[in-house]
């Protein structure tokens, strides 16, 4: 095997070397990259080689694996990745050469070796490497010459220090082993340092090894740019042809295609033969990371094809005798797909199909399908505005961001079963089973963790769980990620109403307190304003963090007011931990921003002074201060551990005169607040985010919250009436009329 031209052979001499040890007379040696810089490897290649080890290239060749692993699916899942398949098994041993002296060394050999007992006798470490014992040590080989007058203790030793034949099979060692011959100048047992131990078997068949497709009826995801042919499902199953462009050519004769049409067939699972693979497995070279992309394999007869709708002659009669309900208002017209135009309410009658919908998009998140995610989270948003129940194929269709493909997907749900709790989605189920994306997901679930990022942790770095995060990744996370992954379960426990409120009431108080707000002007133009933005302030029962907006009427009293409220919050112990503290509106004197800001890119519809925070309670005890402070029982005062739990907290400044952008912005759903965006450069060429208005062309900032004149209605009198409250609900209110949108309360914004 060495002799092979991607074998990295060594010298095999001692002349060269004064070491008390040598690698040359262990099988070839393969250095596993998992967890390991690229430097590292290197220098581990170096020591071995400086040893006298045969280092290989090639997986397939090594017998000896070395690498930073600590469980055997983890080498097991390496090995497979790199070509070798192997199956769990108890390594032949052999007597020792040169025992005599007491049957120990023959009550070492395995059960599982084949070769008959011999008859001991002396002999030397090249006639033991023959019988397949390897002598560790040069000097451990030539005192097998002589007798072994130390008992049958030591015989036994002696037995541990030789291998067993490797033809077929492989061990993986922890890299401490070859640390510890360094250290002692001699080889050492190798079992106590054993991972992995192995029998090499054939591999598979393709229909067994090629990855699960995580979807079927709509769920091929195809790269902007034409790309070559990707390989067929049989060569996306071995971990070494990923690396190549080499693609296996589809059948042409019609014998072939029944041939693989008849094998498909006998497979219990249809997902085994999808024409969708999903090539992101963990360090599969440059395909770790690729979007899905079709398969040129043969469509199996049992593959989820494109359903269509067949309309019976007793569905026309059915829609003859009950019509479809009317469509609403803003199913129709120019701005149809704005999900900002229309009322979207937090309970939907069709809520049970909509939460289909969403593991969908999440899936489309997950996997870097932008386009994917913005079709699917208009479908939800216009879905969710429908105000009736779909009981036909034909109601979605005419909904606007509702095509074909969502319509044969409540097809099949509505048809999978009688009622909405049983009632599923083939599609959904394959992704709620598929292991890789429960990885995604619990990273996703990370704070600070993105998509992207989840993706690097699993197929880049090959994370599993937290605790590969932890023990191989904490230096290389940012602060958030860190506090993310330390508070995981307790940022996942949602957030009530009640406890929301008291969170408000909290930082209103330090507001006050910082600006010198008496308790006189509580409730007057004076006093500070502290607005629960958010899913609280779209009705939601439970939130999974709390938004609190900050302003005040006397622009010179919000800049800068977030790092002081902060920082009393700080003291007073309720802020444990401020992960991020952005003054971004104060920095460039409160003023909207920019239309080309010079390196604000990527603000999204937000700018403004705020800090996002780890809050928990400091009180220990049911008796608190008027300042909300226990006397006795603050956390840290006798030394006791804080019981409460954490939550994330953003406190968000905004000036007076740009509130209700700031209000807007924070208030509505995902969808809603994209589709704002969307509206105004399209209809008037504006740029809206959470600090202002702008004009695009001449970028001049656009005062929509200003007080100004009501339309006059029918029986009003004469003369011209103003709209002049300056609370910040009514200046949230001119604004969405001005922008053109039309006012609808907070409740009526839950778009997804």
């Amino acid at each position: 095997m060495a002799g092979k031209a991607n074998t990295a052979t060594t010298p095999t001499t001692q002349q060269s070397h004064t070491h008390g040890f040598y690698l040359n007379k262990l099988p070839p040696l393969f250095i596993l990259p998992t967890h390991l810089q690229p430097e590292e490897v290197c220098a581990i290649e170096e020591r071995v080689c400086k040893f006298g080890g045969r280092l290989t290239l090639d997986a397939t060749e090594a017998r000896l694996f070395l690498g930073r692993l600590a469980q055997k699916k983890r080498a097991a899942f390496d090995l497979r990745a790199r070509d070798v398949w192997t199956e769990e098994a108890i390594l032949p041993t052999w007597r020792a050469a040169g025992g005599s002296g007491g049957g120990s060394s023959d009550a070492q050999r395995s059960s599982s070796s084949s070769e008959p007992v011999r008859k001991r006798r002396k002999v030397s470490a090249s006639t033991a490497v023959e019988e397949g014992a390897l002598s560790l040590t040069a000097s451990e080989s030539e005192a097998d010459s002589g007798p072994a007058e130390d008992g049958d203790e030591n015989v036994t030793d002696v037995t541990k220090n030789y291998w067993p034949d490797l033809t077929e099979f492989i061990v993986v060692l922890k890299l401490a082993w070859l640390d510890a011959c360094i250290k002692k100048d001699t080889l050492v047992p190798f079992q106590p340092y054993t991972i992995y131990a192995a029998k090499i078997v054939p591999k598979p068949s393709s229909s067994q090894t090629s990855p699960k497709a995580l979807a079927s009826e709509g769920i091929t995801y195809i790269k902007a740019t034409p790309e070559q042919p990707s390989p067929s499902a049989s060569a996306l199953s071995s971990p070494s042809r990923l690396r190549t462009t080499t693609t296996t050519a589809a059948p042409t004769t019609i014998l072939e295609r029944a041939r693989l049409e008849a094998e498909s067939s006998g497979q219990a699972q249809a997902s085994t033969s999808s024409t969708t693979a999903y090539p992101g497995r963990r360090r599969f070279g440059d395909h770790r990371s690729q979007p899905y992309q079709k398969s040129s394999s043969p469509v199996s007869p049992r593959s989820q094809r494109p359903k269509l709708h067949r309309t019976t002659t007793s569905e026309l009669e059915e829609l003859a005798d009950h019509p479809l309900p009317p469509l609403p208002d803003w199913a129709t017209g120019p701005y149809a797909s704005y999900a900002c135009c229309r009322s979207t309410p937090m309970n939907t009658p069709n809520a049970a199909f909509i939460a289909q919908l969403i593991k969908i998009r999440d899936s489309r998140i997950l996997t870097l399908d932008e386009i994917g995610v913005r079709a699917y989270s208009t479908s939800i948003a216009s879905v969710s505005a429908y105000p009736h129940i779909i009981t036909h194929y034909s109601e979605l269709t005419r909904l606007p961001g509702c095509q074909e493909k969502i319509a044969r997907l409540w097809d099949e749900w509505q048809h999978s079963a009688s009622s909405d709790s049983e009632r599923h989605i083939a599609t959904v189920q394959q992704l709620d089973a598929d292991e890789d994306l429960a990885v995604l997901r619990l990273f996703w679930n990370i704070w600070g963790v993105g998509a992207d990022t989840a993706r690097k942790f699993y197929f880049e770095h090959g994370w599993k769980d937290l605790d590969d995060v932890v023990e191989f990744g904490w230096a290389a996370l940012t602060r958030v990620q860190q506090i993310g992954v330390k508070f995981y379960e307790e940022f996942l426990v949602p957030i009530p109403r009640a406890e929301v409120e008291e969170i408000n009431e909290v930082i209103l108080r330090h507001a006050r307190r910082v600006l010198g707000v008496t308790n006189g002007e509580h409730g007057t133009p004076r006093d500070v304003e502290a607005v629960i933005v958010g899913g609280y302030r779209r009705g939601k029962e439970q939130c999974g963090d709390v938004d609190v907006i900050l302003s005040h009427r006397d622009e010179a009293k919000t800049k800068d007011l977030v790092v002081e409220v902060v920082r009393s919050l700080e003291a007073e112990g309720w802020v444990t931990h401020t992960l991020s503290l952005h003054t971004t509106t104060s920095d460039r004197g409160q003023a909207t921003l920019p239309f080309r800001a010079q390196g604000h890119k990527g603000h999204g519809f937000d700018s403004l002074d705020k800090a996002l925070c780890v809050w928990q309670d400091p009180n220990l005890g049911p008796e608190t201060t008027s300042e909300g402070a226990s006397s006795s029982a603050v956390a840290g005062g006798a030394g006791q551990k804080n019981p409460n739990i954490h939550r994330r907290v953003d406190i968000i400044v905004s000036t007076w005169r740009t509130v209700g952008c700031a209000v807007l912005g924070w208030s509505g759903g995902t969808t809603f607040q994209r589709d704002i965006r969307r509206f105004v450069n399209k209809v008037h060429g504006w740029k809206f985010d959470s600090s202002g208005v702008r004009d695009r062309g001449s970028g001049r900032v656009l005062d929509l919250e200003a007080p100004r004149a009501r339309k006059h209605e029918k029986g009003d009198d004469e003369g011209v009436m103003m709209d002049d409250a300056d609370t910040w609900m009514d200046r949230e209110r001119r604004l969405m009329e001005g922008l053109g949108i039309g006012f609808r309360p907070p409740s009526q914004r839950c778009t997804g």
